[in-house]
């Protein structure tokens, strides 16, 4: 029997929606490793590329920020 191996998901989550500007993330990957995979799995269509944002999240919470739902993961909001 040959068994088949798979590929593990990416721990990244985007919270809410992706806008065109702003990208809200939860991740437990290293933070360049998240910005790279942001920027090849929803590229801007623009020459600025996903960044990690210098403001703060609307809700007043630094950026980044420890996630209260799952231990290890860090919320970050991107922008291009």
């Amino acid at each position: 029997m040959v068994t088949k191996k798979t590929k593990k998901p990416l721990p990244f989550y985007t919270l809410g929606h992706q806008g065109l500007v702003a990208w809200a993330i939860c991740t437990s990957l290293p933070l360049d490793e998240a910005i790279a995979h942001a920027n090849s799995i929803g590229p801007t269509g623009i020459s600025s590329r996903w960044a990690l944002s210098e403001d703060k999240f609307p809700d007043g919470k630094d950026n980044p920020h420890d996630c209260p739902d799952n231990p290890g993961h860090k919320h970050y909001l991107l922008e291009c």
